[in-house]
């Protein structure tokens, strides 16, 4: 009866025949997908010869296969593997091409210019620049002119006195508060000068390029006359001023709602002070006047982030005293006080009424003596204003800071706390922040 055409025929399964385009189509779409992120990490002329190569393998595979009398599941499984095989080994060829190009060049040379706020009549921040020659380099261009328009060209020399300058650079207009990079050429050894196109008698420097210079600004070994925090870290470790006299000297805080600020001291163990800047907090700019020091090495940190830190070199100069310890005597008018040790333990107390309240503000006490009745436990107020910033009220018997009578709760500001300081003998004390020990003073018990 096998050939009884009115048998019931054998049923066929609608499942492959749906499974098999979805399958290629998806797989289709993964390899896709990837094949585009490699891409995406390639220079534009790299990915466009990747995809080329890739197409002419795909046609030359599909034509291979389509060539056969018969196509079957397993062609179409072949043309996928060849499919994928081709595009990871055209752009895994490429991203390797490309790596061991870049790997060639060493690191990467960036040079940092910024457009500080009324730029257009204080010049750049920085006017004198260095860079290594025929080497590749990228300016970071950081305009903090709020609503001001900026930029960075790079020419042969001043445009205006020579009218046939060669033009290197010509970084597109930015209007601040904003920062970009312009990717610049390698140029032969020589002197290059730099203007903003926008206004250009205002704003303009020079870049000087030799075989192996350094990216410093200010020509190297020249005064420091600016420091950036950015990214709660400064843009440099190592200051360097002129002994005998003072220095104007621009702190940029370029990290947003964060505050910063910038100190100098002997070494760093923190023990004499020579100056303190005030907090910036940023996106801001502070100016600072570095007082008079002699020619030595000393160390400089942020109080708020004590992890900022680097060297200050200070060189002889015109009128200085030469080497030797750092000036005594309190730091210019305006600055907190430098440290300073409590009178002598077991000295006769002072007169005077107890002390109830002490505020931290600026980083600084806004007292440098406490008073306490004798033989009697005592509250004390604490008032910490500093926004963000960590403080406390430590008691010791002595300057050296060991053996702690009294140590208070850290208070990060602005917050008020009260501190039960425990019945001291009549006599002189020192009391100072665990967490900013310039911030100390005597406490005088009577």
């Amino acid at each position: 009866m096998t050939g009884d055409p009115k048998a019931p025929r054998p049923r066929q399964s609608l499942l492959l025949p749906v499974l098999i385009p979805l399958v290629i189509l998806a797989a289709i779409g993964v390899i896709l997908w990837g094949f585009s992120r490699l891409l995406l990490q390639m220079e534009p002329h790299a990915a466009t010869a990747t995809a080329l190569v890739t197409a002419a393998g795909i046609v030359t595979v599909v034509a291979i296969v389509a060539s056969r009398k018969r196509v079957n599941t397993g062609s179409l499984f072949t043309v996928g593997l060849g499919v994928a095989g081709i595009a990871m080994l055209a752009s895994g060829a490429a991203i390797l091409l490309g790596t061991g190009e870049e790997g060639t060049g060493g690191e990467a040379v960036v040079l940092t210019i910024t457009a500080p706020p009324n730029a257009a009549v204080d010049n750049f921040q920085e006017t004198s620049l260095s860079a290594p020659s025929d080497t590749p380099f990228t300016i970071a261009f950081d305009n903090q002119d709020p609503g001001v328009t900026h930029d960075v060209v790079v020419a042969s020399d001043d445009p205006a006195k020579d009218p046939s300058a060669q033009t290197f650079v010509e970084g597109a207009t930015i209007t601040g508060v904003a920062s970009t990079q312009y990717p610049a050429p390698a140029l032969a050894a020589g002197k290059y000068y730099f203007f903003c196109s926008v206004h250009p008698t205002a704003m303009h420097g020079t870049l000087t390029t030799s075989p192996g210079g350094s990216t410093e600004g200010g020509g190297g070994g020249g005064v420091s006359t600016s420091i950036t925090a950015s990214g709660l870290q400064f843009d440099t470790d190592s200051l360097t001023f002129e002994a005998g006299k003072p220095t104007d000297f621009t702190f940029n805080n370029d990290d947003a709602g964060v505050p910063h600020n910038l100190a100098i001291y002997t070494d760093d163990t923190l023990k004499d002070n020579l100056f303190t800047g005030k907090i910036v907090t940023g996106v801001a700019k502070g100016d600072y006047t570095i007082p008079a020091l002699k020619a030595g090495t000393y160390y400089f940190h942020c109080d708020v982030h004590p992890d900022m830190s680097g060297s200050v070199t200070v060189t002889p100069g015109s009128g200085a005293g030469g080497g030797g310890p750092p000036p005594s005597g309190p730091p210019p008018s305006g600055e907190p006080p430098p440290t300073s040790a409590p009178p002598s333990s077991g000295g006769p107390p002072t007169s005077g009424g107890t002390t109830t309240t002490v505020t931290a503000s600026g980083l600084a006490f806004d007292t440098t003596t406490i008073n306490l009745p004798a033989d009697k436990a005592t509250t004390l107020t604490f008032d910490n204003e500093d926004a963000g910033i960590p403080h406390d009220i430590a008691i010791f018997p002595d300057a050296s800071a060991t053996n702690p009578l009294f140590t208070g709760e850290i208070v990060t500001g602005v917050k008020t706390v009260d501190y039960d300081i425990p019945a001291l003998k009549p006599g002189s004390y020192y009391f100072h922040c665990d967490v900013h020990p310039q911030m100390n003073g005597s406490v005088t018990v009577g």
